[in-house]
Parts: C-alpha cells; structure tokens; sequence
C-alpha cells in the first residue's frame, strides 16, 4: 500500500473521517506487522494505550498533549537509562581506521554544507 501524502490525509480527515480512521487503524497495523515478532505484542499494546487517550480526551488537541507527555516520559526513561549505563561502564578505546591524510579538513566540511 502507498502511503498517502499529508495533503490527502488531512483533505480525507475533513471530507471523511471514518475513512480516515479505517486508513489510520490499517497503516498501524501494518508496520506493527512489519515489526519483529518480538516486537509485536509491545506495540498492540503501546497502541491500545495510544487509542485509549485519544478516546478519553475531550478534544484532539488535548490528545494530542496526552501523547506527546507519553513520549517524552519516554525518552526521559530513555535518556536516564543511557547516564546511568555511561556512569557504570569504563570508558572505552577507539581505534581510528583509514588514513587521516584522507580526511576531509574542517574547512572542507563547511563546504559539503
């Protein structure tokens, strides 16, 4: 399936909402199915608490807030975790591969920009 443009999904939430519910609830559940099997069971069950709040939410905006304080609880676990693995493993070495001569010098990365 091609994944519609955001012009066609907004024009498709305006003129026919239940159809854009039935393409939204299809496109989850593909990539949840294209996910590892692992993975799955995770991700129906992130969904389901996704679907929840924007169920509960008296309007599209304050489920919007909703979700989006559930990814940043996220990444903040997320950034926690990485600190307190960094704090408990030593610092680790790092050979260098390739000829330095070959780099690119940084004057010349400002023109790759």
């Amino acid at each position: 399936m091609n994944k519609p443009t955001f012009d066609e999904l907004r024009n498709l939430a305006e003129h026919h909402p239940e159809g854009f519910e039935h393409l939204r609830a299809e496109l989850i559940e593909n990539c949840i199915r294209s996910s590892s099997k692992g993975s799955q069971n995770r991700l129906r069950g992130l969904q389901f608490v996704i679907d929840s709040r924007r169920q509960l939410a008296s309007t599209p905006m304050k489920a919007l807030f909703e979700i989006q304080g559930m990814m940043h609880e996220s990444l903040q676990r997320l950034n926690r975790a990485l600190h307190a693995q960094a704090e408990t493993q030593p610092a680790q070495e790092a050979r260098i591969l390739g000829d330095p001569q070959r780099w690119p010098r940084q004057h010349d990365r400002a023109e790759l920009h």
